[in-house]
């Protein structure tokens, strides 16, 4: 139940499963609901998974009822999320997700709710495939009152209606993440995310293939499902090393299974700021990541300091990262020494504050 003077926040996504932009929507809502906000989710794909992520007490569901029709659910979702907005007239519209930003954008049409949009990864890679789509993504982002990208390159790719009104907010890091281990490493190399083309996978295999000629009783295990699976398990026996390469899925405990590894590696072609990578740095394992646009690790990573940056698509690069983490155990644990104090730069906490400052300006104006 709303209580007095107590205020929302709308965050409008497809529903909250396994996913980098589903997780910080988590990690905010469970804060936000911590400090006394009401969450209300609007999930526009209730039935397509059910939730994975945990939610704090209090926070309230307003699932789209969808049929089998495709173009009838576009409407009904705009009616659900329209009557959402009308029911909270007062509440900020938050959304990740671009398959449902130009939902919120038609909505918009409809209601006096403040809108905040937010790019998750690069635009330059990730439009959406169908050509009106994208023009509905990109009207939506000029209406919007409020727009958030993770860097600055993300925020220079929209033209300067968009970029006026750009704030860069990186994501949070975990609190519940483990400390960092300090024991001898287990002799594996460790990944973690959809099995897909932005990941690349193939490359990271390519790079485990050059680097077990002197290095055989290291193991690369890769966490994660996705369509291409079969074509990377193809791979690594055509390489000679699917013996030593492992696709266990998703995992329900990935911090601990991730923590005491010897590197763990980012191979994508693009990213915004990658979940797994902040994780992996947090937790202090030393971590060789791809120097991808849109610039999220460029941001994080100072090579050869709290990690290593490869360039994107180098096996060649990207094994000679991982060796020389593997050759030289006080450079390891130096580079994991340092990543670890990223904890005190992207607290949950100082995030949240930024984003709250965005979906209510008034604060800053009652503050000066």
């Amino acid at each position: 139940m709303k209580k007095q003077n107590q205020r929302e926040i709308i965050f409008v996504t497809l529903h909250l499963t396994d996913g980098g932009a589903e997780r910080v929507t988590a990690e905010l809502i469970s804060e936000w609901a911590r400090t006394d906000y009401k969450i209300i989710v609007v999930q526009l794909r209730p039935n397509e998974f059910s939730n994975r992520y945990d939610m704090p007490d209090g926070v309230e569901y307003i699932d789209s009822r969808l049929g089998k029709n495709r173009y009838m659910n576009m409407v009904r979702n705009i009616k659900c999320l329209v009557q959402a907005m009308r029911q909270h007239a007062n509440a900020p519209v938050l959304c990740f997700v671009k398959k449902a930003i130009w939902v919120v954008g038609i909505a918009s049409l409809f209601t006096r709710n403040r809108i905040v949009l937010s790019e998750r990864n690069d635009p330059n890679s990730t439009p959406p495939k169908h050509g009106m789509v994208r023009k509905l993504v990109h009207w939506s982002f000029r209406r919007a009152d409020a727009c958030v990208f993770q860097t600055i390159d993300a925020r220079d790719y929209f033209p300067e209606v968009v970029k006026k009104k750009g704030v860069i907010i990186p994501n949070p890091i975990n609190p519940n993440l483990p400390k960092r281990y300090e024991g001898k490493r287990e002799k594996i190399i460790v990944a973690a995310g959809r099995l897909d083309h932005q990941k690349n996978f193939a490359m990271l295999i390519r790079a485990f293939a050059l680097l077990h000629e002197d290095f055989s009783d290291y193991q690369l295990i890769i966490y994660g499902r996705g369509a291409l699976e079969d074509e990377l398990k193809k791979l690594s026996e055509h390489l000679g090393v699917s013996k030593f390469v492992d696709f266990p899925g998703f995992s329900d405990n990935i911090y601990q299974d991730m923590l005491k590894c010897a590197v763990y590696v980012s191979s994508s072609d693009y990213e915004g700021i990658s979940n797994s990578m902040l994780e992996a740095l947090a937790m202090g394992i030393p971590s060789v990541v791809t120097d991808c646009p849109i610039g999220g690790a460029r941001m994080i990573i100072k090579n050869g300091v709290n990690g290593i940056l490869v360039p994107v698509g180098d096996e060649k690069a990207m094994s000679e990262g991982i060796k020389k983490i593997l050759s030289d155990p006080f450079f390891a644990e130096t580079l994991g020494k340092e990543a670890y104090k990223l904890r005190s730069e992207f607290p949950i906490e100082k995030i949240a504050k930024e984003w709250l400052d965005v979906l209510f300006p008034q604060n800053n104006n009652n503050n000066n």
